[in-house]
């Protein structure tokens, strides 16, 4: 076996980026909270860099020449934006560090990406970002990496989609508003016409967790499959008058408990004040608000930043920065 040198003194010539103990793990990485001056300082220089990204395993710490059966090496590499490579003293070949990454395609700096990241964590807007990362000759790299961010949130989502409601520890039901929305359906100034998107969503009260899904319309059959989806069994449900929610409290044989309020008569029920459906009304607004800023006209990216939303909502308890780092680790493991 090929002897694996730790990274020590000069950097040239090491097998490992940093030692095998600095890596860290995902919960390690999700509690990080980065300011942008201690995160400019740790990307100055390419060793720095190199060795920040692979504690948090977002590049790869070693690589395996298998026709060889030994390790690369790391190599200072003028040749490439990153300052080094992977190289192997026995066939001669060379790797990038980027290889099987996040980043491997991109022909932005290191440093520019994760600076990008950070700012994009922080909701600003392309046309800040682009100044503050000093992107200002690549527009269209703007909006490809924002597409790339997004995707990132939107296989977060898919692959582990949030679910509310249920049963409480003191055996009490668990509250969740429901109702659907229809997004964008507006005429441009051209005087086309924007058929718009159905969304439907749900919040729990309390925690504010929620979930949103495009639906293709609001059938009772439609609806009552995303309620099955997404709501555990056990939760009391709290909808308006629309029609299709009818018979919520007989799906699967009473899994559910229902209560409605008649917006046409009431916002909240006279006789009953928890009968209410105020906080999926503000979810609503906030979504609206939102996607209205940076939704543009393509309408096949409308999923994609209502994924973005949910992403959000769902660590806003964390650092977003070390959020979204944690998720490429996991999306893309070194």
């Amino acid at each position: 076996m090929a002897l694996q040198r730790v990274n020590r003194g000069r950097p040239s010539g090491s097998t490992n980026i940093v030692p095998e103990v600095e890596i860290l793990n995902e919960a390690a990485i999700l509690t990080e909270n980065w300011c942008l001056f201690e995160l400019g300082s740790c990307l100055d220089q390419p060793i720095s860099t190199l060795r920040w990204l692979a504690r948090r395993k977002l590049i790869k710490n070693n690589f395996f020449c298998n026709p060889c059966n030994r390790h690369f090496t790391l190599n200072a590499y003028k040749r490439t934006v990153d300052g080094y490579c992977w190289y192997c003293k026995e066939c001669k070949r060379r790797r990038s560090v980027r290889d099987g990454s996040f980043f491997t395609r991109s022909k932005l700096s290191f440093k520019q990406i994760i600076l990008f990241i950070y700012y994009w964590s922080r909701d600003m807007q392309l046309k800040d970002i682009q100044h503050e990362a000093r992107l200002s000759s690549v527009n269209h790299t703007l909006v490809d990496w924002g597409n790339f961010c997004r995707d990132v949130c939107e296989v977060e989502i898919e692959t582990n989609p949030n679910v509310v409601g249920g049963i409480n520890n003191d055996g009490t039901a668990i509250v969740v508003e429901i109702d659907e929305s229809k997004f964008f359906h507006r005429k441009y100034h051209r005087g086309q016409w924007r058929p718009g998107h159905w969304v439907f969503g749900g919040i729990e009260r309390g925690s504010g967790k929620c979930f949103l899904v495009e639906v293709p319309d609001r059938t009772a059959e439609t609806l009552q499959d995303m309620i099955l989806r997404y709501i555990l069994p056990g939760t009391h449900i709290v909808s308006d008058g629309w029609a299709s929610y009818g018979g919520i409290e007989n799906i699967q044989n009473g899994i559910y408990s229902h209560a409605v309020v008649v917006h046409e008569r009431n916002f909240v029920d006279p006789l009953d004040d928890e009968v209410h459906t105020q906080n999926v009304e503000n979810l609503w607004m906030r979504v609206k608000r939102k996607l209205r800023r940076q939704f543009g006209t393509s309408e096949d990216l409308f999923t994609s930043y209502l994924h973005e939303f949910i992403w959000r909502q769902r660590f806003k308890n964390f650092p977003l920065f070390s959020a979204f780092i944690s998720c490429i680790s996991r999306q893309y493991p070194a």
